[in-house]
């Protein structure tokens, strides 16, 4: 396959893959949000069963703009309108997807690659150059600083860095930064603002890069599902992993097991909460949703179980898509489709002096 040969996706509709980023107005079938009955939780279905979900994001200060990937050829969905309606922008497998403008996005699709689009989602092409023959493309990330570059997790090929192919020139030309990582079998990859440090997620265990010193088993034998870096704190990392939750209060330098309370299980994922960064979720594999209200320290459930197995793949929480103090947990699960479950918190503290006042008035 040539470095731009389309790959065979239907687009029903021409959608912009800022959506992504800046909440672009789309459309696509879905029903409207049921009122949830006052004082009992309960998760939502909102579709798309029979795909196993690999990751939900949203959009900093924009809590209605909310997208996942998903294998079985879930693809890429996208909603603007806080979750109700989503657009499918990808219909192959996907782990991963990042966007370097309205344009131009990246998908990481498996054994297909690394996917790309120049036209805002409405063709997809397979961008593969410089990468090994058999690559099964698990994350993708955006360079923040420099956007035409990109960082690639591939499963049994290591970690690359892609730029154009030479300037104006939009074919990605990835090479191969593996120098120190001993096990090349990544599935996961975070890589902090600023790019002081970048960490890998690997069957051997979890690994560090600094530009100084390349790659450095800091956690061996911690098999890590999702790393996600703080971006409050990037001194505080949280590492979904086959044995519970592990964390890292020195950027990423040690992890150490965090998982009171939580069941002796495998987590598929973690999330903060967009507002708190004491806040967290951990979807598990068949024990459903646990959320920690001290910065991943302990841990409690979180809602009733979610229909089906119970297996939550990826999660995400967002505030303010209703109302200033309202808050939504999503949970994709292996297979039976995507889930939300919506509760309210206060959006001021009442501190002692606040009640005081209240009664004065």
């Amino acid at each position: 396959m040539s470095d731009y040969a389309p790959c065979p996706i239907a687009r029903p509709r021409r959608v912009s893959f800022l959506v992504f980023l800046v909440g672009l107005a789309v459309m696509a079938t879905g029903a409207s949000r049921p009122a949830a009955a006052a004082g009992v939780p309960t998760w939502e279905p909102l579709g798309f069963a029979g795909h196993e979900f690999t990751s939900l994001y949203t959009v900093p200060d924009n809590p209605c703009v909310v997208a996942w990937t998903a294998l079985g050829n879930g693809g890429l969905g996208v909603s603007t309108d806080c979750g109700d309606q989503y657009a499918r922008l990808f219909l192959l497998s996907a782990y991963d997807v990042t966007a370097q403008n309205e344009n131009i996005g990246y998908v990481a699709a498996g054994t297909l690659g690394i996917a790309k689009t120049l036209d805002t989602g409405t063709n997809w092409f397979d961008n593969n150059l410089g990468l090994p023959a058999q690559h099964d493309a698990r994350a993708v990330l955006l360079h923040v600083a420099r956007p035409e570059s990109v960082f690639a997790a591939i499963y049994n090929g290591g970690v690359f860095r892609g730029g154009p192919k030479a300037p104006g020139n939009d074919t990605t030309l990835w090479q191969a930064m593996n120098g120190g990582l001993t096990d090349l079998r990544v599935r996961s990859l975070a890589r902090v603002r600023g790019g002081s440090f970048m960490l890998a997620g690997t069957d051997g265990g979890i690994f560090r890069w600094t530009a100084a010193g390349g790659w450095s088993l800091v956690a061996p034998g911690v098999v890590a599902n999702a790393l996600v870096i703080d971006a409050a704190d990037s001194s505080r990392v949280l590492a979904a992993t086959e044995s519970g939750v592990a964390r890292s209060t020195n950027f990423g330098q040690s992890f150490a097991p965090s998982s009171i309370n939580l069941p002796v299980v495998a987590v598929n994922d973690v999330a903060r909460r967009t507002d708190n960064p004491l806040v967290w979720y951990a979807g598990t594999r068949g024990q459903g949703v646990w959320e920690s209200i001290d910065g991943g320290s302990s841990w409690r459930k979180f809602g009733p179980d979610l229909p089906g197995d119970n297996d939550a793949r990826a999660v995400l929480a967002v505030v303010g898509a209703q109302t200033v103090d309202d808050a939504d947990v999503y949970a994709g699960t292996r297979a039976d489709g995507l889930f939300r479950l919506g509760y309210s918190t206060p959006a001021t503290p009442m501190t002692w002096g606040r009640v005081k006042g209240a009664y004065r008035r």
